[in-house]
């Protein structure tokens, strides 16, 4: 477990609310961190529209929100949340988003219970 895992554990065994904000680049989150706040959310849909100007619609890769947290969770000394989506495909990648993110330095997944796009279509497709 590393320092900022710590510190968010922390952070959420206070009695007071615990206020963060989103952030979408390692500057963001800078700034954030500047102005007082404890933590910061590194959001899929504010990655997705500053890195490719498109909605977080499964258009970002796993590769690139991990690349955007690395830098992130570098530049700042707070905990930092990150949207890890529906784990970027089956149980083997959930693991693996799980695993990496951790490595990356993120203090927290928050991991979307439902199916990606993908498999919907699958199971659309197949059921026709």
């Amino acid at each position: 477990m590393n320092a900022k895992t710590n510190q968010l554990r922390q952070l959420l065994a206070a009695s007071e609310m615990l206020t963060i904000t989103g952030c979408h680049d390692a500057l963001s989150a800078h700034l954030a961190e500047q102005a007082g706040f404890p933590a910061v959310f590194m959001s899929g849909f504010a990655v997705s529209a500053s890195r490719l100007a498109m909605p977080d619609t499964g258009l970002i890769s796993f590769g690139e929100m991990l690349d955007q947290g690395r830098n992130i969770a570098n530049a700042i000394s707070i905990p930092l949340f990150g949207d890890g989506d529906t784990g970027f495909g089956n149980a083997m990648n959930i693991k693996r988003t799980v695993r990496e993110y951790a490595q990356a330095g993120f203090a927290c997944i928050m991991l979307e219970d439902q199916l990606s796009l993908n498999a919907a279509a699958i199971l659309v497709v197949n059921r026709w």
